[in-house]
């Protein structure tokens, strides 16, 4: 009886901790925390890109999100992005719409010093073809010319992956693998050429620093890394390392700030980034 009530502590503890889809910036987590809920958030995120002479640009999305929970192992959500260059005289695009999906295949509890919820999660995530495509985007900043591509590439992609989380009391982790079959003018989604396609590592940190029934705050650290297959991949040298704080306020309001800092020297500056700054306002239903 006694480890029963312990178990339901700590489902009850973590799951007032954890959120999902999306998670933090690339890395999904395997949390599913509580079920027939509805969030509905604004993610605003900045891209600084390079110019050919080197200098900087930057791109802007406003992203409409939205995430809901059936129960406690199924997660869909839907990403509704909105791009501007800001050097540029142009009025921005809608970029790629994203599906997003979430399938819990296992999950166990745990005691090493702490309680712990392990949990294993399938990936399903489609990008549709509603961007703008890399012939179009490219826009005049001065003499020379930023692109709205691989941000918006025009063309779908599916994303399938697995991630399996740890979380206590006190921390969590997360590990992240996800293959990414990338679409083209003369290549369908799930081709057998995967000259486009890339894989995406990647680890997430949680910190939970206070909670309270009116408060939660959480540091997260993240890092992601873009594995390319070749050098016709989408993404090419990327290695984003950064971090933020995540904050739920009366179990209603959330907001998520981070920032992260590509590490890697670009090979082709058309298929990365330096850096991304994210601010994310969401209420929960």
């Amino acid at each position: 009886m006694k480890n029963i009530f312990q178990a339901l502590f700590v489902v009850l503890l973590i799951s007032s901790f954890c959120y999902g889809v999306p998670p933090y910036m690339k890395n999904e987590i395997a949390i599913i925390p509580q079920k027939e809920k509805l969030t509905l958030s604004l993610e605003i995120i900045r891209y600084q890109r390079k110019l050919q002479n080197m200098s900087n640009y930057n791109i802007l999305s406003v992203e409409l999100e939205g995430d809901y929970t059936p129960n406690n192992f199924i997660e869909v959500g839907f990403g509704i992005p909105y791009l501007k260059i800001l050097e540029s005289s142009d009025s921005g695009i809608i970029g790629d719409i994203g599906l997003y999906s979430k399938f819990v295949i296992l999950r166990e509890i745990f005691s090493i010093l702490d309680n712990f919820l392990l949990q294993n999660a399938l990936v399903i995530n489609i990008y549709l073809a509603t961007g703008i495509k890399k012939e179009d985007s490219y826009r005049n900043i001065g003499l020379q010319k930023g692109l709205y591509f691989p941000i918006s590439s025009g063309y779908a992609d599916i994303e399938i992956g697995n991630t399996v989380s740890v979380v206590g009391t006190v921390f969590g982790i997360s590990l992240f693998f996800s293959f990414n079959s990338v679409s083209s003018k003369i290549e369908p989604p799930l081709a057998f050429n995967v000259e486009n396609d890339h894989l995406v590592l990647g680890s997430t940190l949680e910190g939970f620093v206070y909670y309270s029934e009116d408060l939660t705050i959480k540091l997260f650290s993240e890092i992601t890394y873009f594995l390319p297959i070749s050098e016709r991949s989408k993404y090419l040298n990327i290695l984003d390392i950064g971090g933020g704080v995540w904050g739920k306020v009366i179990d209603v309001f959330i907001i998520k700030v981070g920032y992260y800092q590509n590490f890697l020297i670009p090979i082709d500056i058309e298929k990365t980034y330096d850096s991304i700054l994210m601010v994310e306002l969401g209420t929960r239903f």
